[in-house]
This record gives C-alpha cells, sequence and structure tokens, in this order.
C-alpha cells in the first residue's frame, strides 16, 4: 500500500520533482494603471505562498514595469491561483497602502522544456483587475504579441483579454 502511494507520488511529478502541472517561473509585472504596486505575489488557491512575486512595479506613465525574481514553482495554465497585490504611494504611510487579492486562472502556454523557467506576466489593470500569463523561455522575444511591448520599454497601452 504504502509502496504504491509512493509510486503514485514519483509518477505525479515531472522529471525535476515538481508536482504535475507546476512550472518553474520568474515573474514580469506589467502595470496598466496610474497605482504604484509596492509589491506583489503569488499563491496558491489553498492560500499558500508559492515564492513567486514581484515589487516596486511602476505606473504606466513610469513605464509600467517592474523588474524580475527568479525562480519558484506555482501551478501552471490552466490552473487557478490568487495574486495579492499591495499599492502604496512614494511618500504614503504604509498604513495607508492598499492590498488586493484576485482568483486568475493562469492562462498561455506550457513550456516543452520543463528544465528551463518560464515567464509568468502579471497584468494589472483598471479596477483592480488582473490577469497571469504564462510563457514559455523559448518565447520569450520582443516580437511574440503575448511579451507586452513595455518590457521592449515601449508604452503601449493593453486591455484584459489581449
Amino acid at each position: 500500500m504504502i509502496a504504491g502511494l509512493v509510486l503514485a507520488m514519483v509518477m505525479g511529478g515531472c522529471a525535476t520533482g515538481q508536482p504535475r502541472g507546476w512550472v518553474d517561473v520568474s515573474a514580469w509585472g506589467a502595470n496598466y494603471t496610474e497605482d504604484y504596486i509596492y509589491e506583489y505575489w503569488i499563491k496558491t488557491i489553498e492560500d499558500k505562498r508559492t515564492g513567486v512575486g514581484g515589487v516596486h512595479v511602476n505606473e504606466f506613465s513610469r513605464g509600467g514595469t517592474s523588474g524580475t525574481i527568479c525562480c519558484a514553482l506555482m501551478p501552471g495554465v490552466g490552473q487557478t491561483i490568487k495574486v495579492v497585490w499591495r499599492i502604496g504611494g512614494y511618500r504614503e504611510d504604509e498604513s495607508q497602502w492598499k492590498t488586493y487579492s484576485r482568483d486568475v486562472v493562469v492562462k498561455g502556454t506550457m513550456p516543452v522544456r520543463t528544465k528551463r523557467h518560464s515567464y509568468l506576466v502579471v497584468r494589472f489593470f483598471s479596477d483592480h483587475e488582473v490577469e497571469a500569463e504564462l510563457v514559455p523561455s523559448a518565447d520569450i522575444d520582443p516580437k511574440n504579441p503575448r511579451v507586452d511591448k513595455l518590457f521592449s520599454g515601449q508604452r503601449v497601452m493593453r486591455q484584459k483579454g489581449e
């Protein structure tokens, strides 16, 4: 019985030992609002932190991007995650910052090569809407329409669902 359970657990993960359907990602933030996002993080639907997240996502008028934070495992395409983010001003006291949370289904494409990390593009929109899209590392190219123009320095507005 125990041997069968262990075998099922081993078979459920991929070659890197990650849970089935999970991916190794770096997070990129794309902000299409004028809110300064101090930080954001990704949780499982069960409310457990994944280690994926980002900090200091500039307002759209200031470039609209964050740096990347590498790398952690999280649920992949088609699975629901919880995106939590905090909005705060440069000169506001932290007690005045606001925290938002949305459950979203990860869209995008699962990577073919699981030994290389992929990118989770977390997009923030007006009315505190958010989406998350997985882009495999092989597809990171400024010409790829799934990669936001903001990451190549172009301020091109994007709408949710595009």
